[in-house]
């Protein structure tokens, strides 16, 4: 499907600056500064390996919105088009879908959030549509059972078999802060920590900022707010605070009526953070928004102290789902293909494409 991989690795490797720029502060959250200028140096990736996914009747993706990496392969899901959630095999062979689309017991309307559930072969469906969380086998995507909520949600991430993280859906535009993330113990039924205070209307704004999760820390990021957050089966607490100086993000602007915050975004285009918050033993990878009309990626080198910058528009390493102390795995979307320029055009007659890169 791609005509020159060794030509799209030397595009990844261009156009970054090495820094040193962090600090920690009393509180235990490490500042990252991103004041920097971009260069042409970085050296984090030996071998890159593309995976096409299967295209199929049964298996046709209209926008990947999460991938979850598992112990054979990959799950993915498409709320926005198709609505529903695939199995591939490491390969990128299809093998199965998770559940039905459809109302009632045992399939889900829309596939707002999946998860992985620990200590289990299972996976957990969000349906806000429905009011219920679903579960299903890994080995064959069968039903096994739906439990009821009583909230609404953007996206949950299990901790355990009965407690899960939540991110709530900012559901108000105006000038209202409110706790917008929560540990809920299903046991109980209750919540057991709320944190996480901001502007809900700031939810409104696209980004990916959520859960990820690779086998090391749970990282929660949320939309235009800086701190990056650790989570654990008790709370929240800040890690990391990405610092863009007097281009943040500023409170003034936050603070106005959603419509006047777009419009001074748009006028002022300050920089924040872009989610993907992804991190293994030696370091942090994230993407954010400049003065550019494309999303930069960042990896911060944590025992060198280094902060590496990569501009949007010559990346294709955009969409990180998984990373651990060997690969880093993302995938491309279909406007990822088209502004590669590439023959043939992505996305009418193939799915997309899974990247597999070896770390140094």
């Amino acid at each position: 499907m791609l005509k020159s991989p060794s030509i799209l690795i030397v595009i990844v490797l261009l156009f970054s600056c090495s820094i040193k720029n962090t600090e920690v502060n009393q509180d235990g959250i490490k500042r990252i500064s991103m004041e920097a200028e971009f260069s042409n140096t970085t050296n984090y990736f030996t071998d890159t390996l593309f995976i096409p996914l299967e295209f199929c009747e049964n298996c046709i993706i209209g926008n990947i919105d999460k991938i979850l990496k598992v112990r054979d392969g990959f799950i993915i899901s498409d709320k926005n088009i198709s609505n529903e959630v695939y199995k591939f095999d490491e390969s990128g062979a299809f093998q199965f879908k998770i559940g039905n689309k459809g109302d009632g017991l045992g399939n889900y309307v829309l596939p707002f959030d999946i998860s992985l559930i620990p200590s289990t072969n299972q996976i957990a469906i969000l349906d806000q549509n429905q009011r219920k969380i679903i579960f299903y086998s890994l080995e064959n995507g069968s039903f096994l059972r739906e439990l009821p909520i009583n909230f609404q949600a953007r996206s949950i991430h299990f901790l355990s078999p009965s407690t899960i993280a939540v991110h709530f859906d900012g559901q108000f535009s105006g000038n209202e802060m409110d706790y917008l993330a929560g540990i809920l113990d299903l046991e109980k039924g209750e919540f057991i920590y709320k944190g996480v205070n901001d502007f809900s209307k700031t939810d409104q704004n696209k980004t990916a900022g959520d859960f990820y999760s690779s086998g090391h820390d749970l990282i929660f990021s949320k939309s235009l707010n800086d701190t990056i957050y650790n989570v654990s089966e008790k709370k929240f607490t800040p890690k990391y605070f990405i610092d863009f100086g007097e281009k943040k993000v500023s409170r003034d602007i936050k603070n106005l009526p959603l419509m006047d915050m777009r419009m001074r975004m748009m006028q002022e285009l300050p920089h924040y953070h872009n989610g993907n918050f992804i991190e293994n033993d030696d370091l942090l990878f994230f993407l954010w928004w400049g003065d550019d009309d494309f999303e930069n990626l960042a990896f911060y080198n944590k025992a060198n102290d280094k902060l590496d910058l990569l501009k949007g528009r010559y990346q294709i390493i955009k969409r990180p789902f998984f990373i651990d102390n060997e690969y880093l795995y993302s995938f491309l979307t279909n406007s990822d293909y088209e502004s590669l320029n590439s023959e043939p055009f992505f996305g009418l007659s193939e799915n997309q494409v899974i990247i597999k890169v070896k770390l140094k």
